[in-house]
């Protein structure tokens, strides 16, 4: 009898097919926005913003506009989106922040603007390393490096709320 339940259990799991995750909800704006962000467009980009996309709507794999933007160096984007309202310390799958994606791409300027637009530089992604860790990699004399420490060394104690 218990071969019988097991056999029944086993034919309604193969039945049922594999799990499949969940994508967060998005309005199919919110997705073009993803869309626009990576692919680089940024006057579509600007255009939905303009008709009320969200800022901080997130792809499959949760990563947003900003994060995409900043991977690519893309500091006009970049402008548009915190302008907008994207939250710069917003961390995707793998906690990676906007500052983080700039840093390893090596895109100065966008790291300089995230940075006055009040990025966290403390934050890690899930292996445990910040910003300045990436910028490190390149060596102690890197331009972002310098930037980040300095970053590090005058950030606030705490975020005003």
């Amino acid at each position: 009898m218990t071969r019988l339940i097991f056999l029944i259990c086993v034919l309604v799991i193969a039945a049922a097919g594999p799990a499949q995750t969940q994508a967060p909800p998005a309005t199919g704006t919110t997705l073009d926005l993803v869309r626009a962000a990576t692919d680089g467009d940024f006057d579509r980009l600007v255009q939905l913003l303009r008709a009320g996309a969200d800022p901080n709507v997130v792809g499959a794999d949760w990563r947003s506009p900003l994060v995409l933007a900043a991977a690519q160096g893309r500091l006009d984007m970049v402008r548009a989106l915190v302008r907008a309202g994207a939250r710069v310390d917003w961390q995707d799958a793998d906690k990676a922040t906007p500052l983080i994606m700039a840093t390893i791409g090596n895109h100065e300027a966008v790291v300089e603007y995230l940075i006055r637009a009040g990025a966290d530089p403390m934050l890690t992604d899930r292996w445990g390393r910040r910003a300045l860790d990436y910028a490190l990699m390149r060596g102690k004399n890197d331009a972002v490096a310098r930037m980040l420490r300095r970053a590090e060394i005058n950030r606030p104690l705490q975020k005003n709320k």
